[in-house]
């Protein structure tokens, strides 16, 4: 908890820290700094704020035209809205995509923002009037958080540090503060930035620190703001206070039935707050020095904008929780000295000492003799990385680990609730969302299912990540961190292949409609003919959705498997393709039919689309369906096929519902 009596000598060692950061000013001059010299990246930006957002980045791409820094910004940002505004229309469009309360002035949702570019950077902030108060964040920060990282999971979150009010700003006057209200700028500034500091660390996030920049500079010695100590009532119109080097809009002058008065903003940011947040953004999105930035608003002075320049540059250059830059997401190779394929295995029980035991759907861990919750996991650091990790939801499968491994795939199996679907929803399920519920609390831990209750470690989802944490320690060579972010708070799903067989397809499919993930593969499947959660709006974009089955399987004559996959849409990307007539890429489709002989066997058809026993072979011993599993598992997602009108042979209704 802060004291809000903080004595006179914290403040006075506060801008002795802040005043050895800032350099004396200098004229403008070229960019400086060895980081000037580095290939500069398109930075995407989403910045979901208020009017404290618009006023940081009003300038900003002036600042980044003019240093040739490309940059991509869209704003969500409604005036005067807390955290709690965006996080209430986020839920409600997970609620209900229809809400209209859940859009924006642009029409769009958070989700179908998030969606609409590959965001380097998403950006949130809270309410300027509430920044001191850590507990206005919760749990809607948290909310917010856990939405972008599901539809946006290759962005960099940062919390964007708002600033105190001005000194004479009317809130801290005896009669207009509460009791738990800072009386003062410097209580404002302490309590907004613990609690940003607070919040950031909670969830792994990075900082813009504008308010670290708005205090030093409102407090320096020489550009400092001070305010004028002569009356209000002794000005007359259009005369105003001294307002030298405020960051504020400050006072001025309106006219309200036809009577000139006089009125005070100490809250938003003048020209040179405006400029001051945006060369803080500038430096933190692209790691380079403003310092000598050719842009500089009209009305700054010179000197004043080197100042400003210098204050930036000086707060963003704090380390700790700041970003600098975004990361690239090139792929390093392998610097392994003995080039193999590594075959690893661990149980989650052992990784994890959360994990927890649920007998009553079978979800156990055996015994040391016949471990039930082994975790597999390989990698080939022969082959040129992809950058790419598979997550197998099925028993291990050593062919298609092998298979990935060869194409440069990072793969894992691990071990969670699958064995439900033999227990619940039985005899028929609830509705048509309900087995649906049940997967996908089964996939991700979380509680969405009444039938189902997992804690979070034992979901697939956390078990792969801490199934990741591991291998990254135990298999250095294998790069295995590279599907980490965060300090490891989470993984990067954009760069993950969802791939399971009959069960483990369908739940695959629906953790992808809630997780956008890189690909999902479906071998015999989808099933879940008696669900609708298929329709679902997807995370995941329906492109990068592939299904492979044989004809003789029971989910393809019983329509189980082209309703799913025009539930999914996959229509859209091209015509059901016979593998055993068409090479690669196969019209570029994302749905796969094969009719090779498999003695006329429903069950081995079911098994043949995946390596093993009953999948059919060549003269030479090599798997005909070979070529098939490399387009599921590379074939670019960006190149699709013609879309094709829905079959209407393919049976949509198999059970109904009261």
């Amino acid at each position: 908890m802060l004291d809000l009596n903080t004595p006179r000598v914290v403040v006075l060692a506060t801008l002795i820290f802040f005043s050895a950061l800032i350099q004396s000013p200098v004229p403008l001059s070229a960019d400086e700094g060895p980081s000037n010299e580095k290939t500069v990246p398109h930075v995407r930006v989403l910045a979901i704020g208020n009017s404290f957002t618009r006023n940081a980045t009003e300038y900003l791409d002036d600042i980044a035209a003019a240093a040739n820094c490309p940059l991509t910004i869209k704003k969500l940002d409604i005036g005067g809205s807390p955290l709690q505004l965006h996080a209430t229309k986020a839920l409600a469009f997970e609620k209900d995509p229809t809400d209209k309360s859940s859009r924006y002035s642009n029409g769009e949702s958070l989700q179908e923002a998030l969606q609409s570019e590959p965001w380097d950077v998403v950006t949130i902030q809270q309410l300027s009037i509430k920044s001191h108060d850590l507990q206005t964040y919760r749990p809607y920060a948290d909310q917010l958080a856990d939405i972008i990282h599901r539809f946006a999971p290759q962005a960099q979150l940062v919390v964007h540090q708002t600033w105190a009010y001005r000194k004479d700003d009317p809130r801290f006057t005896s009669f207009n503060t509460g009791p738990n209200e800072p009386k003062t700028q410097h209580e404002m500034y302490l309590g907004l930035r613990d609690a940003y500091a607070a919040i950031v660390q909670k969830l792994n996030a990075k900082r813009f620190p504008v308010g670290d920049a708005f205090w030093a500079a409102d407090n320096d010695q020489q550009f400092g703001y001070r305010p004028d100590e002569q009356s209000l009532d002794t000005f007359v119109a259009p005369a105003l206070p001294d307002q030298t080097h405020s960051l504020h809009v400050g006072y001025r002058w309106q006219n309200r039935n036809g009577k000139q008065s006089i009125r005070m903003d100490g809250h938003h940011a003048n020209v040179a707050g405006e400029y001051l947040g945006a060369c803080v953004w500038f430096e933190c999105l692209f790691d380079r020095s403003v310092i000598g930035n050719a842009f500089v608003p009209k009305g700054i002075t010179p000197e004043y904008a080197s100042f400003l320049q210098q204050t930036a540059h000086a707060a963003a250059n704090r380390g700790g929780d700041i970003l600098r830059g975004i990361a690239t997401d090139s792929i390093e190779p392998f610097a392994d000295p003995t080039p193999q394929r590594y075959q690893l295995k661990a149980r989650a029980s052992q990784i994890d000492p959360r994990a927890k035991e649920y007998p009553e759907i079978g979800f156990t861990f055996g015994t040391d003799e016949r471990p039930a919750d082994m975790q597999h996991a390989s990698v080939d650091t022969r082959a040129a990385s992809r950058g790419k990790l598979m997550i197998w939801l099925m028993g291990h499968n050593e062919g298609l680990f092998q298979t990935a491994n060869t194409l440069g795939i990072h793969a894992i199996g691990v071990s969670y609730a699958r064995g439900w679907f033999g227990k619940l929803c039985r005899p028929k399920p609830s509705d048509a969302f309900a087995r649906g519920r049940v997967r996908l609390e089964a996939a991700s831990g979380l509680d969405f299912s009444d039938e189902l209750d997992l804690e979070v470690p034992d979901g697939m989802a956390e078990r792969a990540r801490q199934f990741v944490i591991w291998l990254a320690k135990e298999n250095p060579q294998g790069n295995w961190d590279q599907f980490l972010a965060d300090n490891g708070s989470r993984l990067r799903w954009d760069k993950v292949i969802l791939a399971g067989a009959s069960h483990g397809s369908t739940t695959a499919a629906r953790f992808a409609k809630h997780q956008q993930v890189g690909r999902v593969v479906m071998l015999c499947g989808p099933r879940d003919q008696d669900q609708d959660w298929q329709q679902l709006r997807s995370a995941t974009a329906p492109r990068r959705y592939f299904g492979f089955s044989h004809v003789l399987d029971g989910g393809w004559t019983g329509d189980h498997y082209c309703r799913s996959w025009e539930m999914l849409g996959l229509n859209q990307f091209g015509p059901i393709i016979n593998v055993d007539h068409r090479d690669r890429p196969y019209d570029n489709t994302r749905r796969l039919i094969s009719s090779l002989d498999v003695g006329g066997d429903a069950n081995r058809a079911h098994s043949s689309v995946t390596p093993g026993g009953s999948s059919p072979k060549s003269n030479d011993g090599t798997f005909k369906y070979e070529p098939v599993w490399n387009y599921l598992l590379t074939h670019p997602v960006d190149s699709v096929g013609v879309a094709t009108d829905e079959d209407p042979s393919c049976q949509r209704v198999h059970v109904t519902y009261d």
